[in-house]
């Protein structure tokens, strides 16, 4: 080829140079100028969408911080390098800017409960979800994080007759056999000098009780020398990656597809979650392959299975991703409550008094595990447990929703006084730990005052503790029947130790700023780094 091309120079006039030539030389060129034709692409996107997003944006002229409103880098500092802290870094945000302000280029956050119906809103209107919490979860084919309004509500009403009132009576022989372990286990760590740590047992305790009632079976975390603590932790870490899966789509998709062989040998400390993963698949195929008709009915697959809900969503990876949902509600949230609940009863004996004074006139026999009709209608109990949730709700990452059909119009009252219009398409969202500190809706909001609920019980239009609207949370009755019934049982027989006798509880080393309340956001609560938890000594 070279040589016809050197043949026909002298008929070209000398003007063609060699291929080879034309490949070393034209080519540096040509790549160069790509170059720099991508950098100049890139620097005129990100110019005009920053103009976009600060001056013409449908939510420009809402408050907050420019850089915000200009990058959701913004947002990841918080989240990614300082771990879980942008629920902070909003309380901030609403002190300086008031009751609504734009947190990203895409979403506004309220802090106003007069804004609660119109965020979450009702049947009236259609919300769909962000993509973003199927990332978090990483079970984009559950319910909760099903993105379109409608598939959303076909699914939930698939599984609604499962959280109904009749259905968790069910659950009474499952909580009485799990007190019993769970009394029985405190009782024989009165014999040791070592403090429980209580959190581990409460883990461990909604973990057995929700997987009984989801699958009719569970692990036997109650029963394992460890409360089955491998596998919590194992739960922790998976959680405190949900940040990173969101700002780094691209993990997440490495995280939910690498197989799980390779997941165990990559981090071992996820084997014991992988393994549980695998368990829920199995139990799910177990379910649906039953002879006995009365396996499915004793599990939440019923209503999926017996719906009309398309082939697509009785698949067993779906189911699977169902379950393990109702398993991430129901175990670490609830616990996380339960732990907090016993911290402020311990470190408020005059609460815990009266409280104790309350069950012992509804329940006579402190040995056997109260009933939720013993423990439905107590006024000062269900205050307590309302005051518990609000200063320590399970679940405390924003709500957030995308209006699907009307435009979210929200008057600040409170500052401005002028009319703010967020259109379909965007996000709005709303803290529970940010509305339930407000000073402006509860008085001096960091105490525990459970007393509160009953000389107010308008604060409840406050009240975010288990969401609101269309996609508030479906097991709500069921989280509130399992706290009290833990709790009855708990302080019907043990009291706060003041050097007396008689079956009691005390503090060991336990901070509320450090082992209780939420220092970190990763859906569910964290507490500071080096927190050991909630450690109590138990007396006979």
């Amino acid at each position: 080829m070279t040589e016809f091309t050197e043949d026909l120079l002298p008929f070209l006039g000398g003007h063609v140079t060699t291929l080879s030539g034309l490949g070393s030389h034209n080519m540096t060129d040509v790549a160069l100028k790509a170059l720099q034709l991508s950098l100049a692409f890139l620097t005129a996107w990100s110019i005009s969408t920053g103009i976009y997003r600060l001056y013409f944006s449908p939510i420009a002229n809402i408050p907050g911080p420019k850089l915000a409103a200009l990058t959701y880098w913004y947002e990841c500092y918080y989240e990614v390098w300082l771990g879980g802290k942008f629920f902070l870094k909003l309380e901030e945000l609403h002190q300086q800017y008031g009751p609504i302000v734009r947190i990203n280029p895409i979403e506004v956050h309220y802090n106003d409960p007069e804004a609660i119906d119109l965020v979450l809103a009702g049947p009236g209107k259609k919300t769909d979800r962000h993509p973003s919490l199927a990332k978090k979860t990483g079970t984009p084919a559950s319910m909760v994080t099903t993105v379109d309004h409608e598939t959303h509500r076909q699914r939930r009403a698939a599984v609604s007759g499962f959280f109904s009132t009749a259905s968790i009576r069910q659950l009474e022989p499952i909580l009485t056999a799990t007190m019993a372990k769970l009394m029985s286990r405190l009782a024989d760590a009165a014999d040791s000098p070592s403090p429980v740590a209580l959190h581990h047992v409460f883990k461990a305790c909604t973990s057995d009780v929700i997987n009984q009632y989801a699958f009719g079976d569970c692990l036997g975390f109650m029963d394992r020398a460890d409360f089955g603590k491998p596998y919590f932790d194992a739960t922790d870490l998976f959680f405190g990656l949900n940040h990173v899966m969101i700002f780094f789509p691209w993990f997440a998709m490495l995280v939910q597809n690498t197989p799980n062989w390779f997941v165990k040998a990559l981090m071992p400390n996820l084997a014991e979650l992988v393994d549980k993963k695998s368990w829920w698949i199995d139990q799910v195929r177990e379910i649906r392959t039953s002879p006995n008709p009365e396996r499915v009915k004793s599990t939440i697959f019923e209503g999926i299975l017996s719906s009309s809900l398309p082939d697509a969503d009785k698949t067993d990876q779906r189911l699977a991703a169902e379950a393990q949902l109702v398993i991430f509600a129901g175990e670490g949230t609830t616990a996380f409550t339960l732990q907090a609940a016993v911290y402020e009863l311990l470190a408020n004996p005059s609460v815990l008094a009266k409280l104790r004074a309350e069950l012992a006139e509804a329940i006579p026999d402190p040995n056997i595990a109260p009933t939720f009709s013993q423990v439905d209608g107590l006024p000062y109990f269900n205050a307590i447990v309302q005051e518990v949730v609000r200063l320590h709700p399970g679940v405390m990452n924003r709500q957030m929703r995308v209006p699907a059909s009307h435009p979210v119009v929200y008057k600040d009252k409170i500052r401005t006084g002028r009319e703010y219009v967020v259109p379909t398409g965007f996000l709005v969202s709303m803290s529970p730990l940010c509305l339930h500190m407000d000073p402006t809706v509860f008085e001096n909001p960091y105490e525990f005052r459970p007393q509160r609920w009953i000389d107010n019980p308008k604060l409840a239009r406050a009240f975010l503790g288990f969401s609101r609207g269309t996609r508030g949370c479906l097991g709500m009755n069921l989280a509130r029947r399992e706290m009290a019934v833990v709790l009855a049982t708990l302080f019907r027989k043990y009291d706060v130790y003041r050097g007396q006798e008689g079956p009691t509880l005390e503090l060991f080393d336990t901070l509320r700023a450090r082992d209780i309340d939420a220092n970190h956001d990763m859906i569910i609560p964290v507490p500071a780094k080096g927190s050991k938890g909630l450690r109590v000594k138990v007396r006979n």
